[in-house]
């Protein structure tokens, strides 16, 4: 069996996309990881992922909402100014979000073209089943569209269709504010509600809209992988009731209530739902959704929150989904993909066998995308 501190690593959840399309990052250079939110550095690239051992990444288009713009004076203002200079920032202002989202995804295509005309020829963006499978069996590091919030949508089912056309493998419903599909939990933190900003996002209490559940059905119909994170309960139990056991279901990056009770989070019965779904929770690189207030350093809340996440749903229920590059502050013993082998070797140190690691690293999240992405 392969050494499981050196096994190949599949992520569900990254944001490589959004910088390199905003700053012109290389996907083949290995830039600082920097401090905690810093948005110029990077955290996912080829180097890094290369010494991290991954085998595959879902690397999500997150499009900042209009609404957050508009919720936010000093955001709205640094846009307008960097927009002078750069059309890019005033396609975020200006430019409808369906257009905007498939433009980050031309340009992230680009981008692993250019890598690969640089010498990367061992990584691949996959657009389908089979061409991932492909990828798996030839050794090559799989590249997978993702695109987080529904608002990229604008409310319309054909553009649904034509992400999934485009290769785009999952949809996270929500995100931080209520769109034409769901409302929100939301999901930055109370202390980066600095100076007025963000004091519409927050946690609501309604499910999905009558489109929601259709987006829903046809999500499940099409073979694009339904994302719970950031929905809130009555959506996600909206959701349980709509799969009925047809699709895995997954949490791509998130903590586990019993540890933070934030409504962002699963609870035990919803982690036992995924699990009974043939899905998995992908465990977040932030001790903010794993434990609020403990300190910098979070490999071992990760191993907490994995550990209950396997008691509670099983050793197939729970995968890595770090949400490196999200803008978020991922703990200081663990903050880029280079050094996914910490977690491993904490899992080691806590008597988990090489089998589980193995699971919990790749083989859950493989499963996912082959029962889940494409038609059945």
């Amino acid at each position: 069996m392969t050494d499981p501190i050196h096994s190949m690593v599949f992520d569900l959840h990254v944001h490589p996309s959004l910088k390199v399309f905003l700053f012109d990052k290389k996907l083949y250079r290995k830039y600082p990881a920097g401090g905690a939110w810093n948005p110029f550095f990077m955290r996912v690239s080829l180097p890094r992922l290369q010494q991290g051992g991954t085998q595959a990444i879902i690397s999500s288009v997150y499009l900042p909402e209009p609404k957050m713009i508009r919720d936010c004076f000093l955001m709205g203002v640094g846009l307008w100014v960097m927009s002078l200079f750069n059309r890019k920032f005033r396609m975020l202002r200006k430019q409808n979000p369906f257009d905007s989202t498939v433009e980050i995804l031309d340009h992230f295509e680009h981008a692993i073209a250019e890598a690969q005309k640089k010498g990367w020829t061992s990584v691949t963006l996959v657009r389908s089943l089979p061409e991932f499978k492909q990828a798996i069996s030839e050794k090559k590091l799989a590249i997978i569209h993702a695109v987080e919030g529904a608002h990229s949508l604008v409310g319309k089912m054909e553009n649904l269709h034509e992400l999934f056309d485009r290769g785009v493998c999952m949809l996270t419903l929500a995100h931080f504010y209520q769109n034409e599909v769901t409302q929100t939990v939301g999901g930055i933190p109370a202390d980066k509600k600095f100076l007025g900003c963000f004091k519409n996002e927050g946690i609501q209490q309604g499910g999905l809209s009558d489109f929601g559940t259709e987006v829903v059905k046809e999500m499940f119909r099409l073979g694009i992988i339904v994302d719970l994170t950031h929905c809130t309960p009555k959506a996600r139990e909206e959701v349980f009731r709509i799969n009925n056991g047809q699709r895995p279901l997954i949490f791509s990056h998130t903590g586990v209530s019993t540890m933070n009770s934030h409504p962002m989070n699963p609870t035990d019965e919803e982690i036992k739902k995924v699990a009974e779904s043939g899905g998995v929770i992908g465990t977040i690189f932030m001790n903010h959704w794993l434990a609020p207030g403990e300190p910098k350093n979070g490999l071992d809340l990760l191993v907490k929150t994995i550990r209950h996440i396997v008691n509670t749903g099983g050793i197939e229920s729970v995968a890595i989904g770090s949400d490196f590059d999200g803008f978020t502050d991922p703990p200081d013993d663990i903050k880029n993909a280079a050094q996914y082998p910490r977690l491993a070797e904490e899992l080691k140190k806590s008597e988990f066998s090489g089998s589980d690691i193995e699971k919990i690293y790749r083989t859950n999240a493989q499963r996912v995308i082959e029962n889940g992405w494409g038609k059945n």
